[in-house]
């Protein structure tokens, strides 16, 4: 009897303990954006005053799947309103930015010579930036999304 006892005991601990330990976080099993990702976040955020954005991981992964989508098509393009909104779930305020280029410096370079470009990643508004990058034919293919809600959220994760 006292086996048994013993044994359900340590069974209930055991699942008491395991409840207690934080699971994974999805966002981080989601993304984790690439060097040349990473250099556009830096950018982006060396060129704002005040709030830096957060390189969001699933907001990365959302412009990673677009920036697929160009390269197949060999197409810049925005992402369709309101395919963007059923892949980021949790916002209030989303902008994004497109462009196809040689690099990192050159892209965000034109990026800040366009009005409209520029806005998106000087709105102080914003919190959070997602980046995808793909080269292709030595040529760099990149979508930027802005989101100013925390926590924006993706299906696509």
């Amino acid at each position: 009897m006292s086996y048994l006892k013993r044994y359900l005991t340590a069974a209930i601990v055991s699942v008491l303990l395991i409840g207690l330990v934080p699971a994974p976080s999805a966002s981080a099993a989601c993304y984790s954006p690439k060097r040349p990702e990473k250099r556009f976040a830096r950018k982006i955020n060396q060129a704002r005053t005040g709030v830096n954005l957060r390189l969001d991981p699933q907001l990365s992964k959302v412009a990673k799947v677009h920036t697929r989508e160009m390269v197949r098509a060999n197409s810049l393009h925005h992402t369709p309103s309101n395919v963007l909104r059923r892949r980021v779930t949790n916002w209030v305020e989303l902008g994004e930015n497109v462009g196809v280029g040689s690099t990192v410096t050159s892209l965000h370079s034109a990026f800040m010579n366009s009005t409209a470009h520029r806005a998106n990643i000087l709105r102080s508004s914003y919190r959070y930036v997602g980046v995808g990058v793909i080269r292709k034919n030595g040529r760099m293919w990149v979508t930027v999304i802005f989101e100013a809600r925390s926590n924006p959220g993706s299906p696509l994760c």
